[in-house]
């Protein structure tokens, strides 16, 4: 398990930069008082973080982008300083007299942006999966997009389709084919171990796999795991040529700049499984023209 993993799954997770020892000590057992909250060692892993005004100065300083979620916290109030931490989104809590207080605007600050997560969760998450839904997969490849071209770096993507799902439906009924869907899901799943790997459900059988910074060989590698835990699942599926399910899936490697589009990417995946899928299915398939233009590219 990474530890991005092991922190999520003990709760919404604040990291604390503060150089008053005095001020941090409430506040670090306020975290560990509060059911839900876990305190984290790295702003990387962080739901939520709380500074002081040197620690916000420090980083306005260095040019670096503030956090989504950050509570400034000043001793004293003072025009000026609300306004610097306004500007930059961020939220700016004073406790002149009473710590307590503070804690109290804590606490009810925090509960606003556990509600909102959730909220968020639920629109961008399938109902029968618990996968990322379309929406929410059309956000991440844009994202991936973006990031590989600033960076310079391959992004693949896989596009999994399940074969002969309707004679699955039509055999054992939908209610067994929402439960197959189920446990296919958790499959794909596992095959995303890192952090910024992405999984969804896009259609009724049909699923993408997000992997940024990784080239042909690395997702040709997850692709042919995720084929072989699904088959080794041994999901009975009687009328259809290996008695049991299986996936075909298209993969295409890009490496994103001015001369690409987004919409290239996606179809050179979808072209690679309507390749598999003729080809016999139970199989991985990609544009070998284009990863030799890759390669060229590169070297």
């Amino acid at each position: 398990m990474d530890s991005l993993s092991k922190y999520k799954d003990k709760g919404f997770s604040v990291y604390l930069e503060m150089g008053d020892a005095q001020l941090a000590r409430p506040i670090t057992q306020w975290v560990k008082d509060c059911a839900g909250l876990v305190q984290v060692p790295s702003s990387e892993l962080a739901d939520f973080q709380i500074w002081d005004w040197p620690a916000f100065e420090y980083h306005k300083q260095l040019g670096e982008p503030l956090p989504c979620e950050l509570v400034v916290i000043e001793k004293d109030y003072l025009p000026y300083k609300e306004q610097a931490v306004l500007i930059h989104g961020a939220q700016f809590f004073t406790y002149p007299d009473e710590v307590d207080l503070l804690l109290l605007r804590l606490s009810t600050h925090i509960q606003r942006l556990t509600y909102v997560q959730a909220l968020e969760s639920l629109s961008v998450s399938d109902a029968l999966t618990g996968l990322f839904n379309r929406r929410k997969f059309d956000q991440e490849l844009d994202i991936a997009w973006r990031q590989g071209k600033r960076q310079k770096s391959q992004c693949s993507l896989l596009l999994i389709d399940v074969d002969f799902f309707k004679r699955f439906n039509d055999s054992y009924g939908h209610l067994a084919g929402d439960q197959c869907l189920r446990e296919l899901a958790q499959v794909f799943q596992a095959s995303a171990v890192r952090p910024h790997d992405v999984v969804a459900r896009i259609g009724g059988e049909e699923f993408a796999v997000i992997l940024p910074d990784t080239p042909l060989l690395g997702a040709q590698f997850v692709a042919n795991q995720i084929i072989e835990a699904v088959f080794e699942k041994n999901i009975l599926n009687d009328d259809t040529p290996l008695g049991r399910v299986s996936v075909s899936i298209g993969i295409a490697c890009v490496l994103p700049n001015d001369t690409r589009n987004l919409s290239q990417w996606q179809k050179n995946a979808d072209d690679a499984l309507y390749n598999a899928k003729e080809n016999g299915r139970n199989q991985a398939k990609w544009d070998a023209s284009a990863s030799k233009k890759l390669d060229a590219e590169i070297f």
